[in-house]
């Protein structure tokens, strides 16, 4: 088996455990709450085929969806930030890097070119999840106070899981 296929296969497995076992439950204060499973996607190497992008997006969706007793919230969420992530590839990464098999992270980018490519999308995905969840311009600023606050939490967490996870270039 390709190594960069079992190195996948077992952050799919890492990630979405770690979100749906640890952080489902975590509400800090009823405001903070950290949607870490975005950073599968984010990290896929950066000439991974739309077609996988896609399919890994809401498989991973799915996932968290079944444990998380939403039904298709999260799917259609991480499929659309599947879906503009070559956008972003595209921003961030010159043509030769994307060829490279580049995977997104501090060790491979640095954490100035790193930290908007997360920020953007993870604000995006946060965005978009607190908004189809409240569902409602009622609570306008105690939800937007919400994608903020999750937001930072959730890419402290990943530049942190990030940093301790993958070997800084030497």
């Amino acid at each position: 088996m390709n190594k960069d296929i079992l190195l996948g296969f077992l952050h799919f497995i890492l990630i979405g455990a770690f979100q749906v076992f640890i952080l489902n439950g975590m509400h800090f204060v009823g405001y903070i709450n950290p949607i870490v499973y975005v950073w599968f996607i984010l990290m896929l190497p950066t000439n991974t085929p739309k077609w996988a992008v896609l399919l890994l997006s809401f498989s991973m969706g799915i996932a968290v969806d079944i444990f998380a007793g939403y039904i298709g919230l999260h799917c259609a969420i991480l499929t659309f930030i599947g879906f503009i992530r070559p956008l972003f590839i595209n921003i961030f990464f010159s043509g030769k890097e994307i060829e490279s098999n580049l995977r997104p992270s501090i060790a491979e980018m640095g954490l100035s070119n790193f930290l908007p490519y997360l920020a953007i999308l993870v604000f995006i995905h946060h965005f978009l999840y607190f908004t189809f969840e409240i569902f409602s311009f009622a609570e306008f600023f105690k939800t937007l106070l919400r994608i903020t606050i999750s937001s930072v939490s959730t890419i402290l967490i990943i530049l942190l899981l990030d940093f301790l996870l993958f070997r800084q270039k030497k």
